[in-house]
Order: C-alpha cells, then sequence, then structure tokens
C-alpha cells in the first residue's frame, strides 16, 4: 500500500504531520514482517498451534497480497500450478517462434505441434498417421497460427487459417467415423497396426514435416502484410476461396460416397456408384476437392513469400508431395476398381462417361 494509495483513500491524510506518515509507515513494515516470521516461529509450537498459525499466516498473506493488488497464487492446486508453469513457457516460446522467428524457426514450431499430434496417434494406430492424425494435426497447426495472431483483421490470412482449422477437423471426424461404422475400412486399418510401436516413429515424424510443410503457406500469410486492394491482395482473396471451395468439394463429394456405400445392401462387389452429383465431373472428386484446398492454400500463401527460400522452398515441397499422393491414390483406385467391378454394366457406363479421375476434362 503506498502513500500514494493511502491518500486516495483518506484525503484527510494529505494534511498530516510528517511523523504520523512516518509511524503509519512503520505499522505497515511491522504488519508484514510479522506475516514472514510466522512460518520460523511455527517450528517451536505443537503440531495443532503449528496448524493453526499456518492457517492466519495463509489469512494474513491473502489479505496482503488483496491490499496490494497480486494474485492469490496458493489458492491453485499443486497440479495444475505446476503444469500451467510448463506450459506457458512452452506457448510463450511457440508463439514467439511463429510470430517473430525466423522462417525455419517458425517453420520448425509448426513441426513440433504437428508432431506431437501424429506421434501419439501413430503409436495408437499406425493408419492414423495418414488419417485421423493427418486431419488433427492440420488442425492443431492452424489452431496454433490462430492464436499466435489473434489481432488481425478480418481479411483474407484469418480466414485462410481458420478454413484449414475446419479442413482438419472435418477430415479427422469423417476417417475416424468411417473407420468406425464401415467394416471394410476397420480391417484395412487393424492390418496396419502389426507393427511394434516404437518403429512407427520414422513413419510418424516423416508425415509431420510433410504436414508442416504444407500449412507453412498459411504461416507466410498471416505474416505478411499486403497493401489493401492491390493485386497481391485480390490474388490472395481468391485462392482463399478456392482453398474453401475445395473444402467444401470434398466434404461433400466424402459424405456422398460414404451414404451410397452405407446404405447399400449389395456388398461391396457390386458397383453402387456414387455417379451422380460431383461423380459426374470426374470419379474422384473427393481428391479433386483435396487438391484445390491445398492449391488455394499454397497460392494465398506465395504472395507473402516474397524472396524467402524457406518460404518457396518448405510450401513448394508440401505442395508437391500432396499433389503427388493424390494422383498417385486415384491411379491406384481406379486400378483396383477396374479389376473388382469391370464388367459389370453400371460401372462401366459410369466410366465411359465420366474420362477423367481427377481433373476435370483431363483423361
Amino acid at each position: 500500500l503506498t502513500l500514494s494509495d493511502y491518500n486516495t483513500h483518506n484525503p484527510s491524510a494529505c494534511s498530516a504531520p510528517n511523523d504520523t506518515i512516518h509511524t503509519m509507515r512503520l505499522k505497515h513494515r511491522l504488519f508484514y514482517t510479522a506475516a514472514l516470521l510466522t512460518g520460523s516461529t511455527s517450528a517451536f509450537v505443537s503440531p495443532h498451534q503449528r496448524t493453526n498459525l499456518h492457517n492466519s499466516k495463509h489469512n494474513i498473506e491473502r489479505n496482503i497480497l488483496h491490499i496490494r493488488g497480486g494474485d492469490i497464487i496458493s489458492n491453485m492446486p499443486s497440479s495444475s500450478s505446476a503444469l500451467f508453469s510448463v506450459i506457458t513457457p512452452v506457448t510463450e516460446a511457440l508463439t514467439h517462434a511463429l510470430v517473430s522467428g525466423t522462417p525455419l524457426h517458425a517453420i520448425g514450431a509448426l513441426y513440433a505441434v504437428a508432431s506431437l499430434t501424429v506421434v501419439p496417434l501413430t503409436y495408437y494406430r499406425t493408419g492414423y498417421s495418414f488419417s485421423v492424425g493427418y486431419g488433427l494435426s492440420v488442425a492443431a497447426m492452424s489452431a496454433a497460427l490462430l492464436s499466435s495472431f489473434p489481432k488481425q483483421t478480418l481479411s483474407a490470412p484469418p480466414i485462410l487459417a481458420l478454413t484449414s482449422l475446419v479442413y482438419g477437423l472435418r477430415l479427422a471426424a469423417f476417417i475416424f467415423v468411417r473407420e468406425r461404422t464401415v467394416e471394410s475400412k476397420r480391417k484395412v486399418f487393424d492390418e496396419m497396426n502389426k507393427k511394434p510401436v516404437l518403429q512407427r516413429t520414422p513413419l510418424a515424424l516423416g508425415v509431420a514435416l510433410l504436414y508442416a510443410f504444407m500449412v507453412s503457406p498459411v504461416l507466410f500469410a498471416l505474416r505478411g502484410t499486403l497493401e489493401a486492394g492491390s493485386l497481391l491482395e485480390k490474388v490472395q482473396v481468391f485462392f482463399t476461396g478456392l482453398a474453401a471451395f475445395g473444402m467444401v468439394l470434398e466434404s461433400v463429394a466424402d459424405l456422398h460416397k460414404y451414404e451410397v456405400k452405407r446404405q447399400s445392401k449389395d456388398g461391396d462387389e457390386k458397383f453402387v456408384g456414387p455417379t451422380t452429383w460431383s461423380y459426374k465431373l470426374c470419379r474422384h472428386p473427393n481428391y479433386l476437392g483435396e487438391i484445390l484446398h491445398w492449391f488455394g492454400l499454397f497460392g494465398a500463401g506465395s504472395v507473402s513469400f516474397g524472396k524467402s527460400i524457406a518460404g518457396w522452398t518448405c510450401g513448394g515441397l508440401g505442395l508437391f508431395g500432396i499433389l503427388s499422393i493424390m494422383m498417385g491414390a486415384s491411379s491406384r483406385l481406379d486400378t483396383k476398381q477396374s479389376e473388382k467391378y469391370g464388367g459389370q454394366p453400371a460401372y462401366d457406363e459410369w466410366k465411359g462417361k465420366v474420362t477423367s479421375s481427377v481433373i476435370p476434362f483431363i483423361k
């Protein structure tokens, strides 16, 4: 309690003699000293008295802290306090790296978030490394970016990060539900889960690095500053919209295919589609949506890369990686479907009409 505080609450004290003020200060010091000495005297009394002294000391400290505007830390449970003391410096270091660290340090922070998400999930189920872990790691990195740049105005970069967050959460939830409700998918995940736990670590760390590269353009978009109304800003807005459109297209195509397969009573040996809506555009519109999402995300972030070698390299590797995976997956699925459904009229007719595998108008 400072003298100015005392004067504020006691106007008459402003005209008090100096010896009165000195006496008041001395009383406050003695009061605080008595509180500190309470602990040292407790060693000379009985346990019961020691408990009472401890409670008295606790109340005195609470009052002093309250008077001086302090925080009552002693009210916090020890476990929560310990956890808080560990989490706080970690989150502060993460935020510092993302906001003001070098590009490599910032991407390294994304990699740390992705690894902390993917590795435990891969230990649980190997297949989660590129399915549920893929979606949740994208969501976790996007959430970290949004929390690190909280004062962004309603512009393309935060919308891009929010789109990425929703994309990851939706994908993880969809794959998890599909695994739990579709027997054939569950068997595939079970077959992958035979590898010893620790031997899955390189796979988890490898895909986590790819995911960090894929999300890195969002980081550069948030860190960058584009002139309002400039051509680059308009380009960023366009690609942000493309990323959102790709997310919606993939979501609709995934749900459409899931419902058709789930409602079919003919088993997995007969082709049942889907053959309508987005499946008239190409044979794998869900892959097309995923490609558009990541291409849009890269485009929106690339306008802020500037001369950053790390931005172009990491962002480019991330885009190349996901494009290669999607094109390879669509090719393998086409081969599998031809072997399984080839000769069935419904499949042959649909494939004859829809000649594009992933990219419309390109066979």
